[in-house]
C-alpha cells in the first residue's frame, strides 16, 4: 500500500520536477508542419495553394511567438516606439527570461525558425516564376503587377528574417540580394552580396581566397555592381583582389543569376520609369504635404499652399505620415503577434508617406520647437518626442539587444513556469529591492531629519508659534522614515514642485529660467500686471493633436474636396474642442494664421450655410454651428485685435488696419446671429456675446472709461439676475479667459483705481516720498497709523518708525479704522489681483526706501514680499486651479522667490543694518515664511535621491532640465542661509532663548551643509553658503567639532584637507576656488591653532602641512617696511658680534634681550599668530627628519635655509620669541654640522665661515635662554621638550666649540679691539675679555645640569657633565684664577660624574634584538680611570675597585687585587675586550684605539719592533685592512667633525707603528690612501707632509742612502755625463739588472708622483739626488762600453763637418738684390738684423759656439734619474729598432735616411751604436709628465689616452712613420716644455693622476674586511710577483 501524500502540500525539494516539456513539444509540431509544407511545395505548381496552407498552418505555431523568434529589427522597432516605455521606468530595461534548456530545444528552435523563412521565401517567388510563365506574353509587364511586387516583397522580408537566425548562408544573401535588385533597390543588393563574401574574411588581410562558389559567385556580382557605379575605391578593397584578378568560367555562368526570370533594373543608372497612373493621379488633385501627423501642422500646411498657389479649384489630397488609431489600446496584444509585411493593395499615397517618415522624423528631430508638442500622453508629437528619448538599439547581433524585453514577452515567458515559484520570486525581488533603497536613501533621510529637527527647535526657541509652519516641519520629519516620501506628499505647492520634475514641460520652464526682464513703469504695465492671470483657469484637458484626423483625411482623400472646403472644417473641428480643451501654441498660431489668410472664404461658407440651411437635413443644427463658429471666430479676432494694439506690439499699422476691418465684420455677423438665435438656445453664447462686445467697444477710440464702467456694471447686474451661477472658461482666449460675475468684477474695480495707479506710475521715483506714502498704506496697513487732531485740523499719517509722539488733544489711529472708500476699494481689488501686480508694487515701494537710503526698510520689503508670495500658495484662488493647469503660475511664482531671496540674501549678509527696523514679529512671521519654503524646495531633494538610487528615472536629462534643477537647487542654498541670518538676528534679540547659540549655530551650520553636501549642491549659488560658514565659524570662538565643520568647509571651498578631527571630509563635488590673500589671513589663526596641538613630524605627514603651503602661496612674500629692514640690520650685527663672557651669564638671570623696533604692517596679524615661526619649524623638521648620524651622502640644505628665513621674520616682528630664537640657533647648529661632518674641506680651508655659525648659534642660544626666564611656567610646562633641549643644544654647542676641530675659536676676537688714546699714544685693547676653555666647560656643565633636572632619565646630560668635569679636571690649576683654583672638581667629583653617566645609562630599556647597547659612559670611566693611573693620582688597585662596581665589570665584579704596575694595563686590556665583545656592530673605535695605545705607547721612547707589532695586529684586527683602509665609523654619540679629528690621530699612531715596524709596503699604501682621500683627514696639508717625511726617512734607512754633503758631479762634463747618463738607462732596463739604490730611486719617484706637488718637493728631490749620485758613482763608471774621451771627440769632429757644409751653402745662395738697399734702406736699429748681415747669422752663431761648462745642475739629475726608473719599469728595449713598446729609441724616419747617405748625424751617436739620448730623455720626461701615476710602486704601465697627442715615432709603423713630414717637430715642442718644467724644484702633476693611478686598489678597499683577509694570500702572492 502506498504512503499516503497530501494533494495540499507541495514539497520544497521537488522544485526542479517542475519543468515542463511545453516547449519541446511546441518545436517538434513545427518541425512536423514544415516538413508537411515542404513536402507539397516540392510537388510542383499543382500543390502550390495547398503548400500556402501548409506554410501558413506552420507560421501560427507557438514557435513563432516565442521572445527569441523575434528577429533583431523587430526588437529594435518594438522598443523604440514610446508607447511602449513606461515615462517614469524606475528600473533599467530588463534582459529576456527565458526558460533553461534542460531538453536541448534551445539549439533546435534557430535552425527551425531559418528553414521555415528560408523555404517560404524561396516558395514566393516560385510562385512569381509559374505566374509569369502561366500568364505568357509580355513578362516585363507581367512583373510590374503589384501583386508580384507584393509577393518579391514577401520573400524579400522571409530571407531577412532566415539571416536574422543564420548569417553564414553566403547563397542566401545572394538570392537576397537578388530579390532587392528586382525591387530597384541597389542599396539592398549591394549590402546582400558585400555580406556574402566578408562571412569570415578578415578585411586586414591583403589577399584572400574566396572559401565557397557561392561567395565567388558574390564576388563577380559586386564587382559588376560596383563597375556600374564606378565605385574604383571599394574595388581598391583588399577583399575584391582575388576577384579583380580572376573571372568566371563560361561554365559557370549561365549560374551567377540565381532568378534569371527575374528583371534587374540596377544593371544600369537610368531612372525608373513612373507609370501613367501615377502621372494621371498628380496632375488632377492638389497634393498637400504635411510632414508631422497633427492638426496644427495641417493648418499650416493649407495656409502655405494657399500662400504659395492661391485659391485652386482642384481637388485635395493630403499626403501625411502613418496616423496612429488612438482608440487601439491593447499594445501587449499586437506585441504577441508575429509582425506581418505590408499589404500589396497599398495606396502610392500611403506608400510614399512611409517612404517620407524618417524624413519627417529627422527634420522633427532638427526644427521642430517645444512649444510645437503638447503635453499629453496621447499626442502625436509627444509620441514621437518619446521616440527619440529612447535610445533605438542597433543592428548589430549582441546580447544585449537580445536581452530587450517587454511586458507581454515576460508574461509568456512567466506562464511556463509555475505560479508558487513566480510568486516566490518575484516577492523575493520586491523585498530585496525595498530593502536596498532603504539602506542607500538612509544616509540621505539621517540628515534631512537632523537638519529639520533642529530647524524645528530653533525656531520654537526663537518664539514662532505657528501652528502650520511646525506641522509642515513635522510632516517632513515623519517622511524621512518613509522610502516613497515624494509619493505621500500632500500639500498643493509641495505636489506642484515634484510634477514639475516627473512630468517635466519645457515649455513652462522656460519662464521659469528666463532671465528677468525690467519692467516697463507706467499705466500699460498695471494694465498687464491686472489682467487675471493663470491662477484662475481652470483645468482644460489637452488638445488631442491626431483624434479624428486619420478620418479627416481619409474623408479628403476619397472625395473630390476643395481647398476652402478643407479649410471650413478644420475650423469647424476646432471650434468643437474651443471650449473643452485648451489649445497649443503651434495650433493657436495655425488658427489665426488660417482665419487671417482665408477669412474670405470662410465667411463665404458660413453666408452659404445660412443661406441654404433649410435644405439641410437638420436646419437647427446647422444653425447652432454656424452660431458656434460665428461667436469663436469673433472672440478670437477680438483676443488678435488687443494683441497687435497692445502699446508694445510693433506690427505694422495696415495690418492693424486690415484686423481692424475683419473684426467689425464678424462683430456685424456675430450681432446678426445674437438677434437671431432662439430662445431655446439657452444663454451661454448671448453672455459671451455681450461680454466681448464690451471689450470691442473698449477697443473702440474715444469711448469714455465711464461708459465702458457702465456697461459692465449692467453686465454684472445681468449676471446677478440668473438663478445659477454664470461662469464660462474660455482657455484659449488670453483677452476674456473667464466670463462670469466674479471677473466683472476685477473689471470694474480695475476701472475704479485706474486713477491711482496712474497717479502712482506718473510720479516715477522723481519723489519717493510720495509713492511711500501712496503705497505704504495700501500695501503695508498695519504699520501706518493716522493721528485725528480734535480741533478739526486734518488728519496726519504716521509710518512705522517715525517716532512721533501723539500730543495732548490727538488720538492715534490704525489706518485701517480711518481708510477712505477709495483705499478700501484699492484693498478689495488688491485681494483679487494676481500675485505679480502686488510683488510689482511691493518692489517700487522697496525701491523708493532705496531712494532715500532707508535699505533697513527696503529688506523689510524684500522680507514681505517673500511672505506675501509664499502665503498665495495657500490662497484659494491658487488652490482651486487643477493642478496640471497652475503649474505655469507655480513656476512663475517660483521665479519671483528667487529674484526675491538674491535680492534680501545679499542684503542681510552684507549690511549690517538690515535688521534695524524688523521687529519680533516680523522676524518671527518671515522665519515662518522660510521654514515653509524650505519644505517646499525640500521636495526637490526628495525626488532627486530616488532617482539618485534608482527608484526613478529623470523624465528628461537635457539641458533644461539640469537648468531647472540647478535652479532649484541654488534657491535651497539661497533659502537656507538667509533663514540662517534670520535665527541669528532673532538670537541676538533675545538672547534667552538660545543657552549656547555660538556652539547651536555652528551645529545648524553643520547640518544645513551636512545636508546639501550630501546631494553634490552646496557649491550653488556662487557658494554663498560655504562663504557664509567660513565667515561664521572663523568669528565664533573654539567650539566642539570646530575643526570637523571648517574643515569640510575649506575643503569644499578651496580643496583644502586641516587633516584633523572625527572624521574624514567628504567630496561634495565642488570646484576648488583659488585661495586668496585676505582669505588666507582670516584662517591663520585657525590654522596655527591646529598645527600647535599637533606634534611636528605627524604635521608633516599629515594634509594640514600641504594646506599650510597653499595658505602660504596665497600669503605670498612679506613686504618690506623700514622697521622690517631696521629689525633685520639689528640681528645681522648682533650675531656678527664677539662673545663676551658677561653676557652668557647673564642670560641664566633673563637679563639679555636685543634692541629691536616694532613693525606694524599687514604681516604683523600673521605674525602675532606664530604663522612664519611655523613655517620655519615645517621646513626645518623637514630637515631634521634624516638625522645625520643615519644619512650615508650629504643633505640639500634648502629646507634648513628656508626655516632659517622664516624664523628670522617672525623674530623681526616678535622679537621676544624664545622657541623662535632657539630653532634659529638650532638651523646655525645644523648648518655647522653639515659643513663638517662629510669633508674635513671647511675645517682646513674655510674656518672663518664655521666661526661665523659658531657664534650665531651661540647668540641665538644666549637670547633664546635669556628669554625663556620671562615666559610663564604655565607655557613653559607645555614646552618642557624644548627647554630640555634648549640647555642640552647650547651645552653641547659650548663644549664642542672648545674642543677639536673648532678649538676654542668662536671665543677668540682678537680682530675685534678697541683703540685707546693715550699721553704716550695710541693703544689697541681687545673689546671684551676672550673666554677660556675652563670657563666653558664650566658654563656648559652647568647647562647640561639643568637639563637634568628636566629630563633626569636622559644619559647624554649626565655624560656631558662627566666630560666636562674630566676636563676642568685636567687643567693645570697654574693657568686658573684663584675662584677657579677654588672650585676646580676633585677626583672624587669626576668619579662620581662618570659614575652618575653609567647609572643612568644602564637605567635605560634592554635594547630590541640586533641593536647594540649605549657603551660611551661605559668606555670613558674605563678610559679616564687608566690615565689618572697613568697619570698617577690613583693607585691601580683603586681604580679596579671603582671599575667592578660597574654594569660592565669583569667576571661580574669580582675581586681583582692588582698588587704591581705591570698588572694594570693587561686589567684594562681585559676590561676593554670586555666591552668590545657588547659592540657587537663594531662602531666603537675608540675602545680598539685605546686597547692599541695601551699596547704601544707613543709617548714613551722605549717602545720597540714588539709593542708596535701588538698594536698593528690589534688595529689589523677590525680597523685597517690588507691595503690599509681605516675603516672607522662613526658612532651615533659623537659628535659632527670629531671623526676627522680622529682619523688624523689614528693616521699619525699608525705611522709611529710603520716606522718602527719599517713596513714600507704598508706604508705606501697608506700614503695612497691618504692622498686619495684627502677630505676625510683634519689638517691634511700637515699631515701629509708628516707622512711623506717620515716615509723618506724609511727609505732612507732601508736602503742607507746617505746624504750627499759636496757636489760629485762638480768635474764631470755634460757630453760624459749624457753618455753615462744613457749607459744607466740602457742597463736599469734590462730585467736582470738589481740594485738597492734603483730600488730606493724607484719607491722615492713614486712618491715624488703621489705628491703632485702638494707638498714642496725639496725633502723628496734631496732623496732622489742622492740615490742618483749614489748609483752614478758606484755603477756608471764600471758599466761596459767605450771610452768617454773617444767618444767626446767623434761627436766634436761630426759637428764640425756638419758646420762646413752648412756654410758652403749659405755662400752658394743667391746674391741680394742691389735696389733692396734703396727701396728698404735699413736704420741703425735693425741694421744688424736684415740684409746680407742678417742672413750670415745664423751661419756665425753655430760656428762661434760657446762651449758648455764643466758641472751638471740638479735639473738634469732628477730628469736622469727619472728616465732611468722610467727605462726599469718598461724593461728592455727590443732588437728592432720599430719595437712599439720601446719609448727611448732615437731613430726617425729623417735620421735614417741621412745614415743611408752616409750624411753628418753620426755626432749624435756613440761609437758603439747607443744614440745621444738627450733628446730622447727629454721627450721621455714629457711623456712621463703628461701621463698618470702608475698603480704602484713597481708598476709603470700608463692608461693615458694618446689621442690628443701626436704619436712617438718608435710606437709607428714603418709606412706610418714615412708619411709624417715633421717627425721631430712634436718632440721638440714637448722637449721645451719640459726644459721649462725641470727648472722649478717644485715641479708638479695633477692631484687627478693619482687617483687614476689608484683605480686598481678602489675595488679592493671597497670590500668587506672579512673578504679581505680571505684573500690575503692571493693579495700577497700578487705583490710578490709585481
Amino acid at each position: 500500500m502506498p504512503a499516503f501524500t497530501a494533494i495540499n502540500v507541495e514539497p520544497e525539494e521537488n522544485v526542479d520536477e517542475e519543468i515542463d516539456n511545453t516547449r519541446e513539444i511546441q518545436i517538434d509540431e513545427a518541425l512536423k508542419r514544415f516538413q508537411t509544407a515542404l513536402k507539397l511545395h516540392a510537388q510542383g505548381p499543382k500543390h502550390y495553394e495547398d503548400a500556402s496552407l501548409a506554410y501558413d498552418s506552420l507560421f501560427e505555431s507557438e514557435i513563432f511567438r516565442y521572445p527569441e523568434s523575434a528577429t533583431d529589427f523587430e526588437r529594435a522597432e518594438r522598443h523604440s516606439d514610446s508607447r511602449h516605455v513606461g515615462l517614469d521606468p524606475p528600473f533599467s530595461q530588463p534582459l529576456d527570461v527565458v526558460q533553461g534548456d534542460i531538453d536541448g530545444s534551445g539549439s533546435s528552435l534557430p535552425q527551425t525558425l531559418y528553414l521555415a523563412y528560408k523555404n517560404h521565401g524561396h516558395f514566393a517567388l516560385d510562385k512569381i516564376k509559374n505566374s509569369v510563365k502561366s500568364q505568357g506574353g509580355d513578362a516585363a509587364s507581367t512583373l510590374e503587377q503589384k501583386k508580384l511586387i507584393a509577393g518579391a516583397e514577401k520573400a524579400l522580408y522571409e530571407f531577412g528574417a532566415a539571416l536574422d537566425f543564420d548569417p553564414s548562408d553566403a547563397e542566401l544573401w545572394r538570392r537576397a540580394a537578388r530579390v532587392g535588385a528586382y525591387l530597384s533597390s541597389a542599396r539592398i543588393n549591394r549590402y546582400c552580396l558585400e555580406a556574402a563574401i566578408e562571412l569570415d574574411d578578415d578585411p586586414a588581410v591583403e589577399e584572400v581566397e574566396p572559401p565557397s562558389l557561392a561567395e565567388g559567385f558574390a564576388g563577380e556580382q559586386l564587382k559588376k555592381q560596383l563597375d556600374v557605379l564606378s565605385d574604383h575605391l571599394a574595388l581598391s578593397h583588399p577583399i575584391m583582389v582575388p576577384f579583380l584578378k580572376r573571372s568566371i568560367p563560361g561554365r559557370l555562368q549561365k549560374h551567377l543569376d540565381p532568378y534569371p526570370f527575374l528583371p534587374n533594373p540596377t544593371e544600369s543608372l537610368a531612372l525608373p520609369r513612373l507609370s501613367a497612373a501615377h502621372d494621371g493621379q498628380t496632375s488632377e488633385r492638389l497634393l498637400i504635404n504635411v510632414s508631422v501627423p497633427s492638426w496644427a501642422e495641417l493648418g499650416m500646411a493649407i495656409v502655405l499652399s494657399v500662400a504659395a498657389g492661391g485659391i485652386s479649384g482642384a481637388a485635395v489630397i493630403l499626403d501625411l505620415p502613418e496616423i496612429p488609431d488612438v482608440d487601439d489600446d491593447d499594445d501587449a496584444q499586437k506585441l504577441a503577434k508575429r509582425p506581418k509585411s505590408e499589404l500589396p493593395g497599398q495606396s502610392k499615397v500611403a506608400q510614399r508617406s512611409s517612404e517620407t517618415k524618417p524624413a519627417a522624423q529627422s527634420k522633427d528631430e532638427q526644427g521642430i520647437s517645444p512649444k510645437d508638442c503638447s503635453a499629453d500622453n496621447g499626442n502625436m508629437a509627444d509620441d514621437m518626442r518619446g521616440e527619440r528619448s529612447v535610445s533605438v538599439p542597433s543592428r548589430k547581433r549582441s546580447q544585449s539587444a537580445v536581452g530587450l524585453l517587454d511586458g507581454g514577452d515576460e508574461e509568456v515567458v512567466d506562464q511556463k513556469r509555475s505560479k508558487r515559484i513566480r510568486r516566490r520570486e518575484t516577492a523575493g525581488e520586491v523585498m530585496d529591492t525595498n530593502m536596498q533603497y532603504a539602506t542607500q536613501l538612509q544616509p540621505f533621510q539621517a540628515a534631512d531629519q537632523n537638519l529639520f529637527q533642529m530647524t524645528r527647535n530653533v525656531v520654537e526657541n526663537l518664539g514662532v508659534t505657528d501652528r502650520d509652519t511646525l506641522d509642515r516641519l513635522a510632516e517632513v520629519l515623519d517622511s524621512c522614515a518613509c522610502s516613497t516620501r515624494t509619493a505621500k506628499l500632500e500639500r498643493p505647492a509641495m505636489t506642484d514642485l515634484r510634477d514639475s520634475l516627473t512630468k517635466f514641460d519645457e515649455d513652462s520652464t522656460r519662464v521659469f529660467l528666463n532671465k528677468k526682464e525690467a519692467p516697463s513703469v507706467g499705466l500699460s504695465s498695471f494694465l498687464e500686471h491686472s489682467k487675471p492671470g493663470s491662477q484662475t483657469r481652470p483645468e482644460m484637458p489637452m488638445f488631442h493633436e491626431t483624434k479624428g484626423l486619420k478620418a479627416f483625411v481619409q474623408n479628403v482623400n476619397d472625395n473630390w474636396v476643395g481647398i476652402q472646403d478643407i479649410a471650413f472644417e478644420w475650423v469647424n473641428h476646432a471650434c468643437a474642442t474651443y471650449l473643452t480643451s485648451k489649445w497649443p501654441d503651434a495650433m493657436k498660431i495655425a488658427m489665426v494664421q488660417v482665419i487671417s489668410h482665408l477669412d474670405e472664404d470662410i465667411w463665404n461658407r458660413m453666408q452659404y450655410e445660412l443661406q441654404y440651411r433649410a435644405s439641410a437635413e437638420n436646419p437647427d443644427e446647422t444653425f447652432a454651428m454656424v452660431d458656434r463658429m460665428v461667436q469663436m471666430l469673433f472672440e478670437l479676432h477680438l483676443d488678435v485685435y488687443d494683441r497687435i494694439t497692445n502699446p508694445d506690439s510693433a506690427v505694422d499699422l495696415c495690418i492693424r488696419m486690415e484686423t481692424k476691418g475683419r473684426l467689425g465684420r464678424w462683430f456685424t455677423f456675430a450681432s446678426q446671429m445674437s438677434r437671431d438665435r432662439p430662445d431655446s438656445a439657452g444663454n451661454s453664447l448671448s453672455i459671451r456675446f455681450l461680454w466681448s462686445a464690451i471689450f470691442a467697444v473698449k477697443s473702440t477710440e474715444g469711448v469714455s472709461r465711464d461708459h465702458v464702467l457702465q456697461c459692465w456694471k449692467s453686465l454684472r447686474d445681468r449676471l446677478g439676475e440668473d438663478q445659477e451661477e454664470i461662469d464660462i472658461r474660455l482657455p484659449n482666449n488670453a483677452i476674456m479667459p473667464e466670463v462670469s460675475a466674479h471677473a466683472a468684477d476685477r473689471e470694474i474695480s480695475k476701472l475704479t483705481t485706474m486713477d491711482f495707479f496712474h497717479g502712482l506710475f506718473q510720479n516715477d521715483l522723481s519723489d519717493p516720498v510720495s509713492v511711500i506714502e501712496s503705497l505704504e498704506p495700501v500695501l503695508n496697513p498695519s504699520s501706518v497709523h493716522t493721528v485725528k487732531r480734535h480741533s478739526g485740523s486734518p488728519e496726519a499719517m504716521i509710518l512705522d518708525g517715525e517716532s512721533a509722539t501723539p500730543a495732548i488733544g490727538h488720538d492715534e489711529l490704525p489706518i485701517s479704522e480711518t481708510a477712505n472708500q477709495g483705499l478700501r476699494d484699492l484693498w478689495k481689488f488688491l485681494l483679487g489681483t494676481s500675485t505679480e501686480l502686488r510683488l510689482f508694487l511691493w518692489n517700487r515701494l522697496g525701491e523708493a526706501y532705496s531712494a532715500i537710503d532707508y535699505t533697513t526698510k527696503r529688506f523689510s520689503c524684500l522680507l514681505k514680499s517673500i511672505e506675501m508670495v509664499v502665503a498665495d500658495f495657500e490662497q484659494e484662488s491658487y488652490l482651486t486651479i487643477p493642478a496640471k493647469a497652475r503649474r505655469p503660475l507655480f513656476l512663475n511664482m517660483l521665479k519671483f522667490l528667487d529674484e526675491l531671496l538674491i535680492k534680501a540674501l545679499s542684503m542681510a549678509l552684507n549690511d549690517a543694518s538690515a535688521f534695524d527696523i524688523v521687529d519680533d514679529d516680523h522676524l518671527r512671521s518671515s522665519m515662518s515664511t522660510l521654514a515653509k519654503l524650505c519644505c517646499i524646495l525640500h521636495v526637490s531633494c526628495m525626488y532627486e535621491d530616488e532617482v539618485r538610487v534608482g527608484m526613478k528615472q529623470n523624465l528628461s536629462n537635457g539641458p533644461i532640465f539640469q537648468a531647472y534643477l540647478n535652479r532649484i537647487r541654488e534657491m535651497q542654498v539661497r533659502n537656507w542661509s538667509l533663514l540662517y541670518t534670520m535665527f541669528k538676528a532673532g538670537s541676538a534679540q533675545d538672547k534667552s532663548d538660545l543657552s549656547t547659540p555660538e556652539s547651536d549655530f555652528a551645529d545648524y551650520l553643520a547640518a544645513v551643509h551636512q545636508v546639501l553636501g550630501l546631494r553634490k549642491f552646496c557649491k550653488s549659488s556662487n557658494k554663498v553658503f560655504l562663504k557664509m560658514m567660513r565667515v561664521e565659524l572663523l568669528k565664533q570662538d573654539l567650539n566642539d567639532n570646530w575643526e570637523d565643520y571648517l574643515g569640510q568647509v575649506l575643503y569644499d571651498l578651496y580643496g583644502l584637507k586641516l587633516g584633523v578631527g572625527l572624521g574624514e571630509v567628504q567630496d561634495h563635488g565642488c570646484p576648488p576656488e583659488k585661495l586668496e590673500r585676505r582669505n588666507t589671513t582670516a584662517l591663520v589663526e585657525r590654522v596655527s591653532v591646529l598645527a600647535n596641538r599637533m606634534p611636528m613630524k605627524d604635521l608633516l605627514k599629515s594634509d594640514l602641512k600641504t594646506t599650510i603651503e597653499h595658505m602660504q602661496q596665497a600669503i605670498g612674500q612679506t613686504k618690506s617696511s623700514q622697521q622690517f629692514i631696521q629689525n633685520l640690520r639689528i640681528f645681522n650685527q648682533t650675531l656678527q658680534r664677539p662673545i663676551p663672557p658677561l653676557r652668557l651669564y647673564e642670560a641664566l638671570k633673563g637679563n639679555i634681550s636685543i634692541d629691536a623696533v616694532t613693525v606694524s604692517s599687514p604681516d604683523s596679524a600673521l605674525a602675532k599668530h606664530r604663522w612664519f615661526f611655523l613655517l620655519g619649524m615645517i621646513a626645518f623638521t623637514k630637515f631634521k627628519g634624516v638625522d645625520l648620524n643615519r644619512r650615508q651622502t650629504p643633505g640639500a640644505t634648502d629646507d634648513l635655509r628656508i626655516g632659517a628665513t622664516f624664523l628670522r621674520q617672525q623674530l623681526q616682528f616678535t622679537p621676544d620669541q624664545w622657541d623662535a630664537w632657539f630653532r634659529l640657533a638650532e638651523c646655525f647648529d645644523y648648518e655647522l654640522d653639515e659643513s663638517v661632518l662629510w669633508t674635513a674641506d671647511k675645517m682646513n680651508k674655510e674656518r672663518a665661515e664655521l666661526v661665523k655659525y659658531q657664534r650665531s648659534a651661540i647668540h641665538c642660544y644666549t637670547l633664546a635662554l635669556s628669554q625663556s626666564r620671562h615666559t610663564l611656567p604655565d607655557a613653559l610646562g607645555e614646552t618642557v621638550d624644548d627647554i630640555h633641549d634648549l640647555y642640552h643644544k647650547f651645552g653641547m654647542r659650548m663644549y664642542a666649540s672648545s674642543r677639536e676641530p673648532f678649538a676654542m675659536e668662536p671665543f677668540h676676537h682678537s680682530e675685534h679691539k678697541r683703540f685707546i688714546i693715550l699721553e704716550s699714544g695710541v693703544e689697541s685693547k681687545d673689546l671684551y675679555s676672550q673666554m677660556e676653555d675652563y670657563k666653558v666647560w664650566k658654563y656648559a656643565a652647568g647647562l647640561f645640569r639643568r637639563a637634568m633636572e628636566v629630563k633626569p632619565k636622559q644619559w647624554q646630560n649626565p655624560y656631558m657633565v662627566a666630560k666636562c668635569v674630566w676636563k676642568m679636571y685636567q687643567k693645570p690649576p697654574t693657568s686658573l684664577d684663584h675662584r677657579d683654583r677654588r672650585d676646580r672638581p676633585t677626583m672624587q667629583a669626576v668619579i662620581d660624574a662618570l659614575e652618575k653617566a653609567v647609572e643612568v645609562v644602564s637605567a635605560l630599556p634592554k635594547p630590541r634584538h640586533g641593536q647594540d647597547p649605549v657603551l660611551e659612559p661605559h668606555y670613558k670611566i674605563v678610559s679616564i680611570m687608566h690615565k689618572l693611573v697613568m697619570r698617577g693620582d690613583m693607585s691601580p688597585q683603586e681604580a679596579a675597585e671603582v671599575l667592578k662596581r660597574q654594569p660592565y665589570a669583569l667576571q661580574e665584579g669580582e675581586y681583582a687585587e692588582i698588587s704591581e704596575p705591570e698588572d694594570w694595563d693587561p686589567y684594562v686590556i681585559k676590561t676593554l675586550g670586555h666591552l668590545r665583545e657588547k659592540d657587537r656592530s663594531n662602531w666603537q673605535h675608540r675602545i680598539i684605539m685605546r686597547h692599541a695605545r695601551i699596547l704601544f705607547d707613543e709617548n714613551s721612547e722605549e717602545q720597540g719592533y714588539v709593542q708596535a707589532m701588538a698594536a698593528f695586529g690589534v688595529l689589523r684586527e677590525s680597523m685597517l685592512t690588507k691595503t690599509m683602509v681605516m675603516n672607522v665609523w662613526k658612532c651615533d654619540a659623537e659628535r659632527p667633525g670629531r671623526h676627522h679629528v680622529y682619523t688624523e690621530q689614528y693616521v699619525r699612531f699608525v705611522v709611529k707603528l710603520l716606522i718602527v715596524m719599517k713596513d714600507r709596503t704598508n706604508f705606501e699604501a697608506l700614503l695612497r690612501r691618504l692622498r686619495k682621500k684627502g677630505a676625510d683627514f683634519y689638517h691634511f696639508t700637515d699631515l701629509w707632509q708628516t707622512c711623506c717625511i717620515a716615509y723618506l726617512r724609511l727609505i732612507r734607512q732601508a736602503y742607507h742612502i746617505s746624504p750627499v754633503l759636496e757636489d760629485d758631479f762638480k768635474a764631470v762634463s755634460p757630453e760624459e755625463f749624457d753618455i753615462i747618463a744613457s749607459r744607466i738607462s740602457d742597463w736599469s732596463s734590462n730585467s736582470s739588472s738589481s740594485h738597492p739604490v734603483l730600488s730606493a730611486l724607484q719607491e722615492t719617484i713614486e712618491l715624488k708622483k703621489l705628491n703632485a706637488g702638494l707638498m714642496k718637493a725639496g725633502a723628496i728631490d734631496d732623496l732622489i739626488s742622492d740615490c742618483y749620485t749614489a748609483l752614478y758613482i758606484e755603477l756608471g763608471k764600471s758599466l761596459p762600453g767605450p771610452a768617454v774621451s773617444t767618444l767626446i771627440a767623434e761627436r766634436e769632429q761630426a759637428r764640425l763637418r756638419q758646420d762646413a757644409r752648412q756654410s758652403d751653402k749659405v755662400s752658394e745662395s743667391k746674391p741680394a738684390n742691389q735696389l733692396s738697399s734703396l727701396l728698404n734702406p735699413q736704420s741703425h736699429e735693425n741694421s744688424g738684423a736684415e740684409g746680407g748681415a742678417g742672413d750670415a747669422a745664423p751661419a756665425s752663431m753655430e760656428g762661434a759656439q760657446r762651449p758648455r761648462k764643466t758641472g751638471i745642475r740638479r735639473a738634469d739629475i732628477l730628469r736622469k734619474a727619472e728616465q732611468a726608473v722610467l727605462r726599469a719599469q718598461e724593461g728592455p728595449k727590443p732588437a728592432s729598432a720599430k719595437s712599439r713598446g720601446s719609448v727611448s729609441s732615437g731613430k726617425t724616419p729623417a735620421a735614417d735616411e741621412e745614415k743611408e747617405e752616409g750624411g753628418a748625424n753620426d755626432d749624435s751617436r756613440s761609437d758603439d751604436g747607443v744614440p745621444d739620448d738627450d733628446i730622447e730623455m727629454r721627450d721621455e720626461e714629457a711623456e712621463g709628465d703628461l701621463s698618470s701615476a702608475s698603480g704602484s710602486v713597481h708598476d709603470s704601465a700608463d692608461d693615458e689616452s694618446d689621442l690628443s697627442d701626436a704619436p712617438p715615432e718608435d710606437v709607428l709603423d714603418e709606412d706610418e712613420a714615412q708619411q709624417l713630414m715633421f717627425p721631430n717637430l712634436t718632440r721638440r715642442s714637448v722637449d721645451s716644455a719640459r726644459n721649462e718644467e725641470s727648472n722649478d724644484d717644485d715641479s708638479s702633476t695633477a692631484e687627478s693622476e693619482v687617483e687614476d693611478a689608484d683605480e686598481d686598489e678602489e675595488d679592493e678597499e671597497e670590500g668587506d674586511d672579512d673578504e679581505e683577509e680571505e684573500m690575503g694570500e692571493v693579495g700577497d702572492a700578487g705583490e710578490a710577483e709585481e
